[in-house]
């Protein structure tokens, strides 16, 4: 045995042979000073064991979370090109989703919700990807034609084809189904009212097929929102790695939650109509919208930093943005819409 270990043998049984005698000094049920002493030294050490226990454990979770920027993007590569700047330690598992004035998680059949215009939206757009006519966001929010939106507008958008009444002091289902041209049992089936039930004023009511002032009629598209658009396949690439929340909320949009400083990549080949890093922007702080070539679009919201210029165009897989959390965000994540087609992010 060597002299180290036999002193420390030696001197661990100096130690117990003391505590035997200390204690046996004592009074039955009283504690040495000694024993309190040697107490408090075991619990401290017992917890500062434990805190590196803890602490080496939620380093493992962050070098696992970060591991996630490495995984392979097809064309974009396998690299994580993040900006140690924009990196928050604290965001490492934000994964909480945007709260953000066009969300809308989970659609109700009978809900109405509400859509900020950005630059060069067209209504008819608009309303295609929400499956519902031109006429019917055109009289849900009063405006004279189709060309009567501009960015940053909140338009209201109906849950489907055809009018939102407000009632009003003598409104009736029946006097509804004859002001706007459809069968009573079909407001009643749309909004679960039952025959005889009262109305109450200044409520909404959805009448599906209504059509107002004689114009045109409309189609009602009672399917969920956004899922007849057209699955394009491997047309785009899913734009960054993460936490898929694979809930569509907003225009076809879907959140991806990572570190801030996660690279975002563009989704198909395009063009960069609009590459904002000031302002609020309806809640997507800073963003990049680009448009394809088979007419469809894409955004890119909360971003930290923006690497291309309006204007630009890029191919599919390129870097175009670090994710963040401006606009209207809880977290460090991607909002990310395709707009004309099915979201590939979609589970």
């Amino acid at each position: 045995m060597s002299e180290s270990r036999l002193f420390n043998f030696y001197g661990t049984l100096t130690l117990v042979l003391v505590v035997i005698v200390l204690k046996g000094s004592n009074g039955e049920g009283q504690t040495s000073l000694f024993s309190n002493v040697l107490k408090k030294y075991i619990e401290e050490t017992s917890a500062s064991i434990l805190n590196v226990s803890q602490s080496q454990n939620q380093l493992a979770d962050t070098n696992s979370l970060m591991a996630l920027g490495d995984q392979n993007l097809g064309q974009g590569g396998g690299q994580n090109d993040i900006d140690p700047s924009t990196v928050q330690e604290s965001s490492f598992l934000a994964y909480n989703p945007a709260s953000t004035d066009y969300i809308d998680i989970g659609f109700k059949r009978n809900q109405i919700v509400e859509y900020t215009v950005q630059t060069g939206d067209l209504l008819s757009f608009i309303a295609s990807d929400y499956g519902v006519s031109t006429n019917s966001i055109i009289w849900a929010n009063n405006l004279n034609d189709a060309d009567s939106i501009k960015p940053g507008q909140i338009l209201r958008i109906p849950p489907v084809s055809g009018v939102i009444h407000k009632i009003k002091s003598g409104d009736s289902i029946n006097s509804l189904a004859k002001k706007y041209g459809v069968p009573e049992d079909k407001i009643l089936s749309f909004n679960g009212v039952s025959e005889g039930d009262g109305l109450e004023i200044g409520e909404e009511i959805i009448v599906p097929d209504g059509k107002i002032n004689g114009s045109s009629s409309v189609v009602a598209t009672t399917a969920k929102r956004f899922s007849y658009l057209p699955d394009l396949g491997n047309y785009f690439l899913i734009p960054a790695v993460g936490f898929n929340w694979g809930r569509i909320h907003g225009r076809n949009g879907v959140d991806v939650a990572n570190s801030c400083g996660t690279s975002i990549y563009a989704s198909a080949e395009g063009s960069a109509v609009t590459v904002d890093d000031t302002g609020w922007n309806g809640g997507f702080g800073k963003f990049i919208k680009l448009i394809h070539s088979n007419g469809t679009e894409t955004i890119y919201a909360h971003a930290s930093k923006l690497l291309i210029t309006a204007g630009q165009t890029v191919s599919k897989g390129q870097l175009i943005a670090l994710m963040g959390t401006t606009g209207r965000s809880t977290g460090c994540h991607l909002h990310f819409e395709v707009h004309g087609a099915k979201n590939p992010l979609v589970k």
